[in-house]
């Protein structure tokens, strides 16, 4: 069961909302390939439910996308499943409680800048091959304008109805410019720029773009040949996958110092 953070219901038209459901014309992931990739789940009445993705940055901590915790009720409790490729096959997972959440506090909700936040987990994760930390950016290093990965438990159908996998989803998206974005988004609803910060960075458009991925999820990019994370899935234009509007995530780099500071 997956849980759509979107409070929009009507999918008639482009709008502007969190991307946490699809990773369209992707293709499965290989088994260990994104050790750093966590299912974010909700537990109420001892059901789980995927909600979001979100990256081991080291053994007690997770980033993520601040609204995946305020987007969920306060009720139950938000979980880390690290470890796994095929969220039906649990032998290499590492699931744990987030027991402190920390959000960004200029974040201020819906679809927004510095839309970041970190989870401590309750218990230490223990690296393996199956479960490695990603490498995070400099302080204001800029992503390269090149080729990113993405990946995610997304939905992977392009229409209102979601198909969604258990199988870990990748894809290669372009990283565009902001000019580029700014320009496309505003193709496709007038005005949607005005919603993009510099500390946002586009990537993506047509069918594996627009909508792409788990809220959360990272975008990592390789840097001086290892792999680095530039960005977290956040908002986008849906319905997904259908029109020339690339994905905006939150640009990691600009929120090293305050990831930093956040987890010591």
């Amino acid at each position: 069961m997956k849980v759509t953070l979107s409070r929009t219901t009507d999918v008639s038209s482009p709008r502007l909302a969190f991307v946490n459901e699809r990773i369209t014309n992707g293709q499965d992931a290989a088994f260990g390939e994104f050790p750093y990739i966590c299912s974010m789940q909700w537990v109420l009445i001892g059901t789980s439910s995927h909600i979001c993705g979100s990256s081991i940055i080291n053994n007690n901590w997770i980033l993520t996308a601040a609204h995946c915790f305020t987007e969920i009720p306060n009720l139950g409790s938000i979980w880390a499943a690290c470890g796994l490729t095929d969220l039906t096959i649990t032998t290499t997972q590492q699931r744990h409680m987030i027991d402190e959440r920390v959000i960004h506090p200029l974040y201020p909700g819906g679809v927004a800048p510095n839309d970041i936040a970190v989870g401590r987990l309750a218990a230490s994760l223990v690296f393996n091959a199956n479960v490695q930390p990603i490498n995070l950016p400099t302080q204001g290093l800029a992503p390269t304008i090149g080729t990113a990965v993405l990946a995610g438990w997304g939905s992977t159908s392009t229409t209102a109805i979601p198909s969604m996998p258990n199988r870990l989803q990748r894809a290669n998206k372009p990283v565009v410019t902001d000019q580029q974005c700014c320009d496309l988004m505003n193709s496709v609803i007038a005005g949607a720029c005005n919603n993009l910060a510099s500390s946002n960075v586009c990537a993506g458009g047509g069918p594996i773009s627009a909508c792409s991925g788990d809220s959360g999820g990272p975008l990592s990019q390789q840097v001086g040949g290892t792999w680095t994370h530039i960005g977290i899935v956040s908002w986008g234009v849906t319905p997904c996958g259908t029109t020339v509007a690339p994905s905006v995530y939150v640009q990691t780099s600009a929120f090293r110092n305050w990831i930093d500071s956040s987890i010591n």
